[in-house]
Formats: C-alpha cells, structure tokens, sequence
C-alpha cells in the first residue's frame, strides 16, 4: 500500500494481526453507498452525498468476478486495467466530497490500482483540486524485494486475483488518512468494513462487531437493490410504487455505532423503499449458507438477524454473530481467468403475421449455412436459440404460446476457435437479404471469453 509521493512501499502477507492500541476516533460512523456494480450512476452517488450531509465514507463498489476478468483482457490487449470510467466518477463526486470531508474508496483499480490513481490525481490537478490518493492492492510473493517501480507495475501472473479483506484499507486510513483509496480485488462487504474498523476502534478479534459490521456492508453493497431498485412490480400490494417514487431512488448508508449497532437508511424525503422485505432481499442475496457466510475477516451466521423499521427511512439491523463452526476463513478465495472461446451472437426482430414461423425459418437458415461452410464439425451443437417475447423466459414446455406479434430471435455461439465464431456473425448478418420477410434491426458481435 502506499501514497502519491511516498517512496515507501509497506507490504504485508495475509495473516491478519491484531492491531496495536487502536484508537476510537468516532462514537458512530457513517458510510453510503455510491456504486453497488460497474453500470451505476455517478449522478445518484452526488445525490445521496447532496443529501446526506454526515457521511464521513462513500464507498463505490464497481467490481464483479466478469469485469475483473473483463479489466485483464483489456490490460494484456494494450487497454487500461482499471475502470475507465473513473474519470467520469470522480469529475462528478470529487470536488463535494472534498468539501464535505467524504473519503471515497473504490476498487475500480481492477488490475491496475496504481494506474487508476494516476488518473485520479491527473483529473484533480486538472481541476484545481488538492487530494491525496491511497492505493491498497496485492503483492504476490515472488516479486518481494523487487525495486520499487516493478512492484508498482506488476500484473498478477495470468490475471489472477486474490479476495482481500478490510486489512489493506484500515492500513492505508492509518497511515495516509487519504481523500480516496484505491484498491485491487477487495471483497464487497470488507470495502465498508474497513472504516468501521478504523474509526470506532475496533480490533481483529472483535467478532461479534466484524459480524455486524460486514453484514452491513453486505447489505449496502448492492446499492439501491436495498431501498427500492429492482423490487418495484406494478400490481403488487407489497412492491409497487409510482414510476417517480423509482425514479426518486436514494442510495443506501449505514449509521454504526462503535458497540456494533447498526442502522441502515436512505435519505430522507427520498422514493423508493427501505423496509423488512427490501432488507432480508438483500441479506439472502448470493449467500450459500446463512449460517456461515465466508467473508475475508469474519465467517457470519446470519440466521438470527432481525430488521426493526425506526421510519420510513431507518431500519435498525440486528442479530449477526460470528459462526460457531468457523470464526474466521483459514484461506482466502482467488478469481482465476480461464480461456473459454469465442462468442459470437446475433439478433433480428419479425413482427406480425406469422412472424415466429418467419423467425423459425431464419434460425433453420444460419444453422444450415454453419454446416454447410464447416461439414462434419457439429458447431450447431455448440449453438443455442431462443425467440424474444415467445420462449426466451420459459420455454417451450412451461408456456402455451399460439401466436406473437413482435419478438426478436436471438442466436448464441460458442466455439473454441475464432473463425467459427466470426463465421457464424457473418451468416446472421445475411438474414437481411437471404432470409424470411420483413427482417429488422439486425445486431451481431464477435466477443473473446
């Protein structure tokens, strides 16, 4: 981990140790969500920031297993590492965050941290700001005792990447008290987790409050999926609301106290909804086993939380505990990249009479032509079809479907060479002119998975 301008590079290895008289510098701290995945908008985390004044953290969360691999193939093809949509981010939070006092922490760094935070500094000058940017990213072993610059450019061999927990991040607060801190691959709820750590003073083997902690991040780190996003169903008594109560969605912050309460909320006089239902949405979300949810820090049982609503904005969360099989993970989880093929897909809309006939008709076409270029090879076996607005959500043997008057057939491809995939692109294509009537808005691409 290190800072702009500092020479020194101070590397730790994963065994986490106690730390030495950690100070309580907050009785309560407060930290937002900006960004719960990479397709978030920069404009409702200056909201929420506009909005909640307290915030001392704001934490974007910007990476998943398919954009880290994402980031190394474009890194390895001559493309940035990192999120390039940093600039966007900070361009638009940057300057109310300085001004409120939020530290941002990010781990749009992907594979190259330090790159993103080049940027970052690059875009601050540019905008006459003074910030300090920290950056927590992993080291591997084998390049220990490496000069300096090597240690800041290296790549993880074959872009693989280790989950870290909130150590790295808590080191960084310590030592910089940076603006933002960037990092590499750093779990979801570990990313709140660290300020919590730093500012109440809490300690390592302090389960009980690493359990409440990390599952308030886990709740937070989806973003509006706790307060109203992708819950919304006209006609539903327990989920509907007016299309400007969704557009009016608030992002989502935790007050926690330093005994290990914790209150979730959204802003006040905001849409959306933050409720029982929304939280226990959240709280199941992507967990295997409710009694032993693995987390770098802490593994968690989460089978005796309980959500209290305080208001229509406030709910008080309780209950998580350290899990009686397994305090804490003896090994951490690592993203290997493997080489899958090539995609290759397209898409053509019919509409009106007969048009599922005519899109019937089209995917007989290009699976004829695949043969007919490649005889023998068995590519269509490698190929999956599906009618948008017919088939695509159920299937043939869940829905009796008699007729549709406007659906999209939508072809999939995956090959193991190139060529395969490129060609099938190119025998979609010709539906235009060489296919069923009245075919429109074709769209293809050739994708390396």
């Amino acid at each position: 981990m290190e800072a702009e301008a500092e020479d020194e590079v101070e590397i730790h290895n994963c065994v986490i140790k106690l730390r030495s008289s950690p100070k309580r510098r907050r009785n309560k701290v407060y930290i937002g969500c900006g960004a719960g995945f990479g397709g978030d908008r920069p404009l409702a985390a200056l909201k929420l920031l506009q909005r909640v004044k307290q915030l001392n953290y704001l934490v974007l969360e910007c990476l998943a297993e398919r954009t880290l691999a994402d980031r190394y193939q474009i890194m390895i093809s001559g493309g940035h590492g990192y999120d390039s949509h940093i600039s966007d981010w900070m361009h638009t939070i940057l300057p109310l965050a300085l001004e409120t006092g939020t530290c941002i922490i990010t781990n749009m760094g992907a594979m190259d941290p330090h790159g993103a935070q080049h940027k970052v500094l690059e875009l601050a000058r540019d905008m006459g700001l003074n910030v300090s940017v920290a950056v927590a990213h992993e080291v591997p072993a084998s390049i220990l005792g490496s000069e300096l610059s090597f240690v800041k450019s290296y790549t993880m061999e074959g872009g693989i990447s280790t989950y870290m927990g909130a150590a790295p991040i808590v080191r960084c607060l310590e030592k910089y008290q940076p603006n933002v801190v960037i990092t590499s691959r750093i779990a979801d709820a570990s990313l709140f987790l660290a300020p919590m750590v730093y500012e109440l003073g809490w300690n390592w083997d302090e389960l009980e409050n690493l359990a409440q902690g990390s599952m308030a991040g886990h709740l937070l780190e989806c973003g509006c999926q706790l307060t109203g996003g992708y819950i919304m169903h006209p006609g539903d008594k327990y989920r509907d609301m007016s299309f400007e109560q969704l557009l009016d969605l608030s992002l989502p912050y935790a007050e926690i106290s330093y005994d290990g309460q914790v209150c979730v909320a959204k802003a006040q006089g905001s849409g959306g909804v933050l409720n029982f239902n929304t939280c226990a949405q959240q709280l199941l979300y992507e967990v295997g086993d409710p009694g032993a949810y693995v987390t770098p820090d802490v593994v968690i049982d989460f089978q005796d939380v309980s959500f209290v609503p305080l208001s229509s904005c406030r709910v008080l969360c309780q209950g998580a505990k350290p899990s009686t099989n397994s305090s804490a993970p003896n090994k951490l989880l690592q993203l290997v990249p493997k080489d899958c093929g090539w995609k290759g897909w397209g898409e053509i809309s019919y509409g009106g009479y007969e048009c599922v006939k005519r899109a019937k008709a089209a995917e007989y076409l290009v699976r004829s032509w695949m043969e007919e270029t490649f005889p023998g090879r068995g590519l269509n076996q490698s190929i999956l079809s599906y009618i948008i607005g017919f088939d695509s959500l159920y299937g043939n043997a869940l829905v009796e479907k008699t007729s549709s008057e406007d659906i999209r057939l939508r072809m999939d491809g995956l090959f193991e060479h190139k060529e395969h995939a490129l060609r099938f692109t190119r025998e979609f294509t010709a539906l235009y002119t060489n296919g069923p009537a009245g075919g429109g808005g074709v769209r293809s691409l050739l994708l390396f998975l």
